[in-house]
């Protein structure tokens, strides 16, 4: 019998997974990743079945070379391997952060000690790990002044008070930098705005949930609950798995234990939050096609807005319509109005129910609510009001998408495609609503 070399096994490989529907992926050579794995491996992390990995898809993440189980744990991280605000504490810069005034919150801390690592180089014991984090991102604080201007209002404003929170971040600690001397005797062209952003976006976006001391010298405004943790971080985001990750008192260890099977050869996701598209951009820096937590929001305003001049004008109508926003105050029914593919939200659908009553009908809105069947006068009324809302969303949206597409290049910028893709997606969220609402035209009010 002739005995089969490596290539013939190689190609049976491939061709089983091919067999089995796994996408296949190609493992990185790169040095940095290479090292990192080494470095790990040194300081005591667990040998795993995974390995990182370039996806067509998703570009860097971590592929399983055996299948997983509910309940497997698949990353078990030493502690000793978590930089928190403990590591930053028991390292040179210490007692400069005790004294610091004003006092550093725990990201300020972290992003400072983040920026005085990598200026060490290869001098410092996290170089492996800093080697491997990107040189840049697509958060907030790095989109150009026309991909700021593309956003959606709602994101928009969002992104400005991300820019915002930064750059007074960075003026709060850079009137004690200079402490750092003794340290750090170029401390001006160390600890720069630029080199603080990306440290701010490292931890932004790369760190898990830790909780820590609770140190007396840092600003009790910013909770201490923050870890970043070399390997873990290259786990990709999926709304479709669910993962437990906690800090393991007893092992000391950090873990990820995942709730839902995954075949060899795939990609092994975590997955952070049922996250919208829109909160996914502002805190991580991407979007995800068809996102099922995706959905377009809308303020009280935008609802009264679509009312009828009648119900917003007059004396007596304007006592009606406060005590109305009053009841909504009063519910929590002023905030996370939405709608997504399936069509409006509850809260979105009772806060137009509520907007549309008459007199009599407010004045005991529970029972009114509760009916069976429901009052078709309140429901056609609603409906109505609904379709305006949709409606002029849907042509302000069009509007707004129609610029973007001439001013962004999709080609040169990754954030300009996430704009684009978040500007798609609610085109598409609105137009399939409007539709929800047009069915009920001739059928059941909306209600």
């Amino acid at each position: 019998m002739t005995k089969k070399g490596r290539s013939w096994r190689n190609r049976r490989r491939k061709s089983k997974q091919k067999e089995e529907g796994v996408q296949i992926a190609s493992l990185m050579s790169r040095d940095d990743n290479i090292e990192l794995m080494r470095w790990l491996r040194k300081n005591g992390f667990r040998e795993t079945h995974l390995v990182l990995t370039d996806f067509p898809d998703t570009g860097r993440g971590v592929m399983t070379t055996r299948n997983l189980k509910e309940g497997d744990c698949i990353v078990s991280l030493p502690e000793n391997l978590l930089i928190t605000t403990t590591t930053v504490v028991n390292s040179r810069l210490g007692q400069y952060i005790k004294n610091w005034k004003p006092h550093l919150t725990p990201k300020q801390v972290l992003s400072l000690y983040l920026i005085a690592e990598k200026s060490r180089g290869k001098d410092s014991f996290w170089y492996p790990y800093l080697q491997t984090l990107p040189a840049s991102y697509t958060t907030p604080s790095y989109f150009s002044t026309a991909e700021v201007d593309a956003l959606p209002p709602a994101v928009r404003e969002a992104t400005l008070q991300h820019r915002k929170i930064l750059q007074n971040s960075y003026k709060s600690l850079r009137t004690s930098l200079h402490t750092l001397e003794p340290l750090f005797p170029d401390w001006e062209t160390v600890f720069t705005f630029k080199s603080y952003r990306w440290a701010w976006a490292t931890v932004y976006t790369r760190s898990v949930y830790k909780r820590g001391p609770g140190w007396e010298f840092l600003d009790p405004s910013d909770r201490d609950v923050y870890a970043l943790a070399p390997f873990l971080d290259m786990l990709n985001h999926s709304p479709s798995v669910q993962t437990d990750t906690d800090f393991n008192v007893k092992s000391k260890c950090y873990e990820v234990k995942t709730e839902t099977a995954c075949r060899k050869y795939s990609q092994v996701f975590i997955n952070y939050d049922p996250y919208d598209n829109a909160r996914l951009l502002m805190e991580y820096g991407f979007v995800l096609p068809h996102n099922p937590h995706s959905v377009v929001k809308f303020t009280v305003d935008d609802l009264v807005a679509c009312l009828s001049v009648d119900d917003r004008n007059g004396l007596s109508n304007k006592n009606l319509l406060q005590k109305k926003m009053e009841l909504l105050s009063q519910e929590s029914l002023t905030q996370n109005l939405s709608c997504s593919t399936e069509g409006l939200s509850w809260r979105l659908q009772t806060a137009l129910q509520i907007l549309c009553m008459d007199h009599d009908s407010i004045c005991n809105w529970r029972i009114v609510l509760g009916q069976t069947p429901h009052d078709p006068a309140l429901g056609s009324t609603v409906q109505l009001v609904a379709q305006r809302l949709i409606s002029r969303r849907l042509e302000q949206h069009c509007s707004l998408t129609q610029v973007a597409e001439k001013v962004l290049d999709p080609g040169s910028s990754l954030i300009s495609i996430f704009i684009l893709m978040l500007l798609k997606e609610d085109l598409n969220i609105l137009e399939q609503s409007l539709q929800n609402i047009k069915s009920h035209t001739d059928g059941d009010p909306l209600q």
